[in-house]
């Protein structure tokens, strides 16, 4: 079968260390001026820092996996949603549903991080991580640290932080951490919501939104249903059992993306957890690292030779 995937970007995506811009830069580039502040910055460094901030799974995560003890996994495919069962110890999948590949290895990011990812393990951002990921798919994600950009989390997204979420979050199922004080800025959606700790802003919920008793909800609700127990506090604008307007309602296209690489919402192929190595056409070049390894052995891509 011919391989019909697009060729490999030409360029890379780069944030200026000064103002926080982020601007493409070719591939080949090793540093340049940034368009917004004129200030001279190395690419190369960048990508440095973003592979140091890849950290292997924590003591607590292998922990909890041990504890489980669970020998089989679900886990829902990018391309055709459908779900499958897979080993815990597994780290990849081909759906047989329509034969696609699936990444399940865990990321934990511990610093600056502008890259995306998609897999159906957990992503971690530890308290240290300032994320500006344009896209992280997953079905895990536990945010304790800085994030800009968008999380789609087929499973369980756990927020566990202080301050402002910049970023976009859609959610299985999202949990706000009973420690937590967080303000979206963007709106949040979810089948499910948990409100454990303090939070603001704007929530779409298709099923229901759950305060529990020491939980603190301030904005406004778009949800099927809402239980606040005892103790729990909601205030703002509640709607229950309408339509959600237009511009908050869950597109597919928002929400979802090809996981096999095809289609113009396909994720670069610098992206990780995009494609195993196998599955690229042709032979790697020379001078092409493959950006498909065990998280501690990600390096930043080298300079493709030119013919």
């Amino acid at each position: 079968m011919a391989n019909t995937r697009k060729q490999p970007p030409d360029k890379i995506g780069a944030d200026c260390p000064h103002c926080g811009y982020s601007q493409l830069e070719p591939v080949t580039a090793r540093s340049t001026f940034c368009r917004q502040c004129g200030q001279h910055y190395s690419i190369e460094k960048l990508l440095a820092k973003e592979v140091a901030s890849l950290k292997p799974p924590s003591f607590l995560d292998k922990l909890g996996k041990f504890v489980a003890r669970e020998k089989t996994r679900t886990i829902t495919c990018f391309s055709c949603r459908q779900r499958h069962e897979v080993s815990t110890l597994a780290e990849s999948s081909l759906c047989p549903t329509c034969g696609s590949y699936v990444d399940i290895r865990d990321f934990r990011i511990a610093g600056p991080f502008a890259r995306s990812i998609q897999t159906q393990g957990l992503v971690h951002l530890s308290p240290t991580a300032d994320v500006a990921s344009p896209r992280i798919l997953c079905g895990f994600a536990r945010v304790e640290g800085r994030f800009r950009g968008r999380i789609v989390c087929t499973e369980e997204a756990n927020v566990r932080m202080a301050g402002h979420y910049e970023g976009e979050v859609d959610a299985g199922k999202l949990i706000v951490h009973s420690k937590s004080d967080v303000d979206f800025t963007a709106p949040v959606h979810a089948r499910l919501m948990l409100i454990e700790g303090k939070t603001r802003g704007v929530f779409v919920c298709d099923g229901r939104v759950t305060i529990a008793r020491k939980g603190f909800l301030e904005g406004t609700i778009y949800a099927r249903s809402i239980n606040v127990e005892k103790g729990g506090i909601f205030s703002g604008n509640l709607n229950i059992g309408q339509e959600f307007p237009k511009e908050l309602q869950r597109l597919d296209e928002r929400t979802w993306f090809p996981g096999g690489g095809s289609g113009s919402q396909a994720l670069p192929a610098s992206d990780f957890g995009d494609f195993p190595p196998s599955a690229r056409g042709g032979e790697h070049d020379g001078d092409e690292e493959a950006l498909h390894q065990p998280q501690m052995d990600l390096q930043p891509r080298r300079p493709r030779r030119r013919g």
